[in-house]
């Protein structure tokens, strides 16, 4: 009978136990806002950099197309989603038509090589385009970015803020 009492003074206690616990939840609770912060700095962070990716792509699609925005399909004279995504992810010609890439006379681009990519907060990849003279209220996060087809200014679709409170829509 007193080997049993023997394993009970070298295990812990119920205060001991308890104890421990206390400070593991202390430790935990002051580990996740550190862990919540790098999340939201990495989501924006990403946001930051599809936004630089997808704008230089526009820019130097502008410039080898003699100042024409991406985005106009000149067969049908419209500015479509479709047709921004099309001249920025395959090859397209002086025009603006486009083909697959290594297509004979199809000299420009892919401007972007990966797909076009998800907005990291809303992870929705479509594109409303604003089209020339109409205006854009505010963002609503039903699309995941928005493009001005006329001054070719190209933003995400976001309601949120950044951590120092910057609305994502502005960045």
């Amino acid at each position: 009978m007193r080997q049993p009492l023997l394993l009970l003074k070298n295990g812990f206690t119920l205060i001991e136990v308890m104890i421990g616990m206390a400070i593991l939840i202390v430790l935990a609770g002051m580990a996740v806002p550190s862990f919540s912060k790098a999340l939201e700095d990495a989501e924006v962070s990403s946001l930051e950099q599809q936004l630089q990716r997808i704008r230089t792509a526009i820019d130097y699609y502008t410039f080898q197309h003699e100042e024409q925005n991406p985005g106009y399909h000149p067969a049908y004279m419209t500015w479509t989603s479709g047709t921004f995504e099309n001249q920025l992810l395959l090859a397209s010609d002086d025009d603006g038509l486009t083909a697959a890439p290594g297509t004979s006379g199809y000299y420009y681009g892919p401007y972007i090589t990966e797909g076009f990519p998800r907005n990291p907060f809303s992870s929705i990849s479509t594109i409303q385009i604003v089209q020339p003279g109409a205006t854009f209220a505010t963002p609503d996060d039903t699309t995941g970015w928005v493009y001005w087809a006329d001054t070719g200014v190209f933003r995400a679709n976001s309601t949120g803020s950044t951590p120092d409170g910057t609305p994502l829509f502005e960045l």
